[in-house]
């Protein structure tokens, strides 16, 4: 419903798919490999993240391509300055889930 305000507002609306995004580096554009429990990490440039950040930045970098807006400087991949979470919350069998 926001999106929808946002667009009679008169904010640009980009519709991505969101096939493939987590798959692929936002950073050098190389297909992602698995590092650990929902973490991706590229073999040549070496990036590393979440999955869901990275299939976010890939979708906010597709929208940027699609309404024909160059990023920020700095990138799709701008320093983050909110601090990084990580699952502490221990599986079914008590082990932590995050294993970095």
């Amino acid at each position: 419903m926001d999106r929808l305000a946002g667009y009679e507002a008169g904010a640009p609306l980009a519709i991505v798919d969101p096939r493939g995004t987590s798959s692929e580096c936002p950073q050098c554009d190389s297909k992602m490999a698995e590092s650990g429990y929902r973490r991706l990490r590229c073999p040549s440039c070496g990036f590393e993240a979440d999955r869901d950040v990275i299939g976010k930045l890939n979708i906010r970098k597709r929208a940027l391509k699609i309404l024909g807006i160059k990023p920020s400087s700095g990138g799709v991949l701008a320093p983050l300055t909110a601090p990084q979470m990580t699952d502490v919350s221990p599986n079914r069998w008590g082990e932590h889930v995050n294993r970095r």
